[in-house]
């Protein structure tokens, strides 16, 4: 559909004029026309000029292909130069007209809308969570289930919002099927005269209503003039000077060329939308644009590489004294004993076939060692996962006969190469999945009477051990749990043992400006996490009693194993949501894998591996 033109042909685009439902655009004779057409730029951003074209932008962010299968619309029309959608519908098939997905689009009486995709199941249902601010009565919190059949002669589409702990909230939108004829379209014009407004109009009614009653506006900050303005400012000022290309829906183009070289490419398709969110939420708001589809780029780790390596200075020092004002970790993730095993099973437990699709063989989260940064590739990467266990089993002193306690257990395989070597080991982790496969492993490899997985804290562990291995573990402790942390690695550490701590670390001054801030990672990837930076790792190791023997940094060779990681994601999407996994969370974890690998790529984070060891008592 082209933008002001009031029909169109060859992708069935449908509409809705009252409560009719077009399976066909109308072909209104010329003077009818301003009752009843559509403007592509309603619908979905994006720069296609054509409806069709927008929709399937939208589907090739989100890893799907329909092929050019028919596209069925369940919109609003303009009248008179106005039109007014609380929810679009696009019903996407592919070529073999099987229904791929569904798209909702969602628009808010602040003007501004945001595009759902929801995958296909067997029972014409989906869930998602809710991302964007609809009412000013209404949280961005929850999780709708959306009842999405395909169109017949009659339409009945549900949608429940569900909170913990609060009813759910219903809203349905039905119709029937009417032939498309001029004598139609005048009938629901006579029946509901000027919709669009009426529709606009009794929103607002409803709300001041709501407002009169006492009920309470929901305050998000997302909505603050001033705040969307003054992250519009600090944006485009800053990626002016920097090595991007950020293209905006206007046609105006930020940025610094380099001479000789392509810099990445950032497209801003909502530019109002993406800079409510940066305003209102910092960098949690940048990442949900991102998910949400109001930025995006074909290469999102080389756009995040750019910024993350001038990340302290693209905000003045003077706005960096508001950071308090940015939210705080809620009580319910910070590392306590009660709350650390939720906040692993949130991101280990969600499925080891998941994991399966994008680590290889070993089942490793986390940094390999490849023994040249240059030449790296998919077929040697179990490889380099396990030359960096064997070179922190080394560095622990691991060998025969070796009482090993390991903190985080993984899929289990440092626990094969320490048994293999001869030591008796006891991993403790908190993941439910996790320990079912690591267990299994070790069962098949032999090792059952040399190695005991448990599913424990780290702070309940007893007895005392020759060396100890925690792989990528103290992240998820949380800064305030460091000193129990590092306590615990004492007691349980015998005189003279040695500790293996790979650890992934971040600069010092930001790790002080950012703990207590909540990040988009925190809210969404790892909850109750906080990377420690070196200087806070060697103090609380002298404070606890133990003494640092050597460390390594080796940050680049994690750069190529998230790549790796990423790419394989990636090629695997389709298995991803044969497991359940939708688009959302696809793109979710595309931006995480990217922002992981730009933080590595650019400097700003490294990964250590620091050998402690607790010296012999003296008598």
């Amino acid at each position: 559909m082209r933008a002001g033109r009031p029909c169109a042909t060859n992708s069935a685009i449908a509409g809705t004029a009252g409560s009719s439902i077009w399976t066909t655009p109308p072909r209104l004779p010329i003077p009818l026309r301003p009752f009843a057409y559509f403007r592509a730029a309603d619908h979905l951003r994006g720069p296609g000029t054509t409806l069709r074209s927008r929709v399937e932008d939208l589907l090739t962010e989100h890893g799907i292909d329909c092929a050019g299968g028919p596209i069925i619309a369940l919109m609003n029309a303009r009248v008179l130069g106005y039109v007014f959608d609380p929810l679009t519908v696009f019903w996407c098939h592919g070529p073999d007209r099987r229904l791929r997905c569904v798209i909702a689009e969602v628009h808010n009486t602040y003007g501004e809308r945001h595009a759902y995709v929801l995958d296909v199941d067997d029972h014409a249902r989906a869930e998602i969570d809710k991302q964007f601010h609809v009412s000013p009565f209404n949280r961005v919190e929850g999780r709708y289930s959306v009842r999405r059949p395909e169109l017949d002669d009659a339409l009945s589409l549900r949608i429940v919002l569900s909170r913990d702990g609060q009813p759910p909230f219903l809203a349905s939108v039905t119709g029937h099927r009417v032939p498309v004829t001029t004598g139609t379209v005048l009938r629901a014009h006579l029946r509901t005269p000027f919709s669009p407004w009426l529709t606009a109009i009794r929103i607002r009614r409803q709300g001041i209503a709501l407002w009169l009653r006492g009920v309470p506006v929901v305050s998000t900050g997302r909505h603050s003039r001033l705040r969307t303005r003054v992250a519009a400012q600090l944006f485009r000022r800053a990626v002016a000077g920097l090595p991007l290309r950020v293209e905006f829906p206007d046609g105006v183009v930020l940025g610094a060329e380099s001479e000789g070289e392509p810099v990445p490419r950032m497209i801003i398709r909502d530019p109002a939308a993406f800079f409510a969110r940066l305003g209102g939420q910092g960098l949690i708001g940048f990442g949900e644009s991102y998910t949400a589809g109001e930025w995006t780029a074909p290469e999102p780790a080389a756009v995040l590489t750019v910024l993350a390596a001038r990340l302290s200075r693209l905000v003045p020092a003077v706005l960096q004294r508001f950071q308090r004002v940015l939210p705080r970790p809620p009580a319910a993730e910070l590392g306590t004993t009660a709350n650390a095993r939720s906040n692993i099973e949130h991101h280990y437990d969600l499925s080891n076939d998941l994991f399966r699709l994008f680590l290889d063989e070993t089942m490793t989260y986390s940094a390999a060692l490849f023994e040249d940064p240059d030449t790296v590739s998919w077929d040697l990467l179990a490889a380099a996962q396990r030359r960096k266990i064997d070179r922190l089993l080394d560095a622990a002193g691991v060998r025969a006969g070796s009482r090993v306690l390991e903190i985080g257990t993984g899929w289990g395989e440092l626990c094969l190469r320490a048994a293999a070597r001869g030591a008796d080991v006891h991993s403790v982790t908190l993941s439910t999945r996790q320990l079912e496969l690591a267990r299994m492993r070790v069962a098949e490899a032999g090792f059952a009477d040399s190695v005991r997985i448990d599913l424990c804290d780290y702070r309940e562990v007893r007895g005392e051990y020759d060396a100890i291995v925690s792989v990528e573990m103290i992240e998820a402790v949380g800064y305030r749990y460091w000193p129990v942390y590092f306590d615990t690695l004492y007691e349980r550490l015998a005189p003279g043992g040695r500790i293996g701590l790979q650890a992934i670390t971040m600069p010092h001054d930001r790790m002080l400006a950012t703990r207590t801030t909540y990040t988009w990672i925190q809210k969404y990837i790892f909850p109750g996490g906080f990377l420690p930076s070196v200087e806070a790792i060697e103090r609380l190791a002298r404070r606890s009693g133990l003494r640092v023997c050597a460390r390594d940094g080796f940050g680049a060779y994690y750069a190529q194993t998230l790549r790796l990681w990423r790419e394989r994601f990636d090629a695997h999407a389709t298995e991803a949501a044969t497991l359940g996994f939708d688009s959302t969370f696809r793109r979710v974890w595309q931006f995480y894998l990217a922002y992981s690998e730009a933080g590595f790529r650019s400097g700003y984070l490294d990964v250590q591996q620091i050998v402690l060891d607790r010296p012999e008592e003296q008598p």
